[in-house]
């Protein structure tokens, strides 16, 4: 999802002035957001907000901005992202295998829905990722091969479903941005199989950020919400695993203007360190 900062600029670009968003969020809560608390999370990638501030602004996002995908299976993705984020649920790996049952079991079945099937894969396919890295760490290679593979294909298997939804008539048409997830979540199951310091040699992670489309699609996706500086700095991130200096140079701009506070390699948004800092921004850092 995208962050606070992001959200207020997809608000504000619907052509809001300042006194119609106050006025929403007034809607929402009596007496809303003051106007230079809201100007400051616009201007700011490194403020930080209070749980207020984050839950007025995500209840007005979500009204503007509600996910295309069906209530049901947007509801069963919560609980599933609940059970990983509970650490003492004692039989949380079970309760997975059982959830893929399930989903497996739903998938064979016919169903008119594009967007309730992509959810499907999508959830399906997180279930298979999310335990890469402890497969990776445990040494075992078998199992984390076959998890990254049956993660990678039902990622596939949303995108295409996705734009093909797209290219119907059916109705408004899924985000670039959603669609860049996706992408995002192929790559991240390249890059959990591997260690870290072992990243930038990597024949399989080089391998799709060359031969995939995901550093064309992430510039799609800040053509339409230039704001949107995560983006962007991935995109510089692997422009330097690949060490691209026509791509490095590109991610860059697009990252000053999301912010121009980004024009300070030292610079340290909230929740994530300096690219000066990082050392996966390196050959950047040295080429920019």
């Amino acid at each position: 999802m995208p962050n606070l900062f992001s959200k207020i600029h997809r608000l504000k670009s619907q052509g809001w002035t300042w006194d119609k968003f106050l006025s929403e969020l007034d809607l929402i809560y009596s007496g809303g957001m003051d106007e230079k608390t809201l100007k400051s999370h616009y201007r700011q990638p490194h403020k930080r907000s209070t749980s207020h501030t984050q839950q007025l602004i995500e209840t007005l996002h979500k009204q503007y901005f509600p996910s295309p995908f069906p209530v049901d299976i947007d509801a069963l993705m919560r609980v599933y992202n609940n059970l990983l984020a509970c650490p003492k649920h004692s039989t949380t790996e079970h309760d997975i295998v059982d959830l893929q049952v399930f989903l497996n079991a739903q998938l064979v079945e016919p169903c008119s829905s594009i967007l309730r099937t992509a959810r499907l894969h999508w959830l399906t396919a997180n279930t298979y990722f999310d335990g890469l890295a402890e497969l990776r760490s445990l040494g075992k290679s078998d199992r984390m091969l076959a998890s990254q593979r049956l993660a990678v294909e039902n990622y596939q298997h949303a995108i295409t479903l996705l734009e093909q939804y797209n290219n119907s008539a059916e109705g408004q048409s899924v985000s670039e941005f959603i669609l860049y997830k996706l992408r995002q979540n192929i790559l991240a199951c390249y890059l959990n199989a591997v260690a870290p310091e072992q990243r930038e040699n990597d024949e399989q992670v080089l391998h799709y950020l060359v031969h995939s489309d995901f550093l064309v699609q992430s510039e799609r996706v800040l053509e339409q919400e230039p704001y949107l500086w995560v983006v962007a700095r991935n995109g510089l991130r692997f422009a330097s695993l690949l060490k691209s200096k026509a791509y490095c140079d590109r991610f860059f701009s697009l990252l000053v203007t999301s912010s121009a506070y980004f024009e300070d390699l030292a610079y340290s948004p909230l929740g994530y360190p300096a690219i000066s800092e990082s050392k996966e921004f390196s050959w950047a850092c040295e080429n920019l």
